[in-house]
């Protein structure tokens, strides 16, 4: 990091909150209706694996049309898994599962370290601001598990109109928080739509890998938040 930080913002899935019950066990639960018996850590890793190999794309989801990558993204794992099935019955069944879990405010955890982390920063008086695309329901998520607290503001890509990598959005974050971009920090979980975009935007920015998707990374990597420790 080139200088002191005044600002530290945050993205939001993924890296501060987790929707419930875990991606690895929905894929698994459907794929058991589909003939395959796999175990969820299994899952897990080839989903991490596939989160690298899609990073790239992932940049370019605008939040609507994104059904042809999820399904790339599905296939992937399917041959992974030797997976000899009906795949756009089991992607129709995927994504319908996850269309009764993602909108539900309840179905959102943080992970367990995140509200002693938050404490740290806030008594350490940095601006501390969430940036995340997507909707309100990020809000509403926050309210309900008390995370909202500590935060001095959330920019959500469907109320401003931009998303990330987009500089703007960067750029908008470090000007709420009343600093500039090379005394902000970023930190995500995804390489080319959160580091790489914060870096391109003059930010510093942390890479956290909760999933090991992205080993080879060139960037500061960190497997949570607990790194934040040290600011204690």
């Amino acid at each position: 990091m080139t200088e002191e930080i005044d600002a530290i913002m945050f993205d939001a899935g993924g890296t501060l909150i987790e929707a419930r019950p875990p991606r690895e066990r929905v894929f698994s639960r459907v794929l058991e209706k589909h003939g395959g018996r796999i175990e969820p850590r299994r899952i897990a890793a080839l989903l991490a694996k596939a989160d690298g190999r899609f990073d790239s794309e992932f940049v370019k989801l605008d939040g609507r049309n994104e059904a042809a990558f999820w399904s790339r993204y599905d296939d992937f794992v399917l041959d992974e898994l030797g997976f000899k099935g009906d795949r756009k019955r089991f992607t129709k069944d995927l994504g319908e599962t996850w269309d009764d879990i993602i909108p539900k405010v309840e179905s959102w955890i943080d992970f367990p370290e995140v509200k002693s982390i938050l404490r740290i920063l806030k008594k350490r008086e940095f601006k501390l601001g969430v940036v995340s695309n997507a909707t309100d329901l990020a809000r509403k998520v926050f309210d309900n598990l008390d995370l909202s607290k500590y935060f001095d503001f959330m920019i959500l890509s469907e109320e401003v109109g931009v998303r990330k990598p987009s500089p703007k959005i960067f750029h908008l974050a470090s000007a709420t928080a009343g600093s500039s971009p090379s005394r902000s920090l970023f930190v995500g979980d995804k390489l080319a739509v959160d580091v790489m975009g914060a870096k391109r935007a003059g930010m510093n920015a942390v890479l956290v890998d909760r999933v090991n998707a992205f080993p080879e990374a060139r960037c500061i990597r960190e497997k949570d938040l607990n790194f934040f420790r040290r600011f204690a």
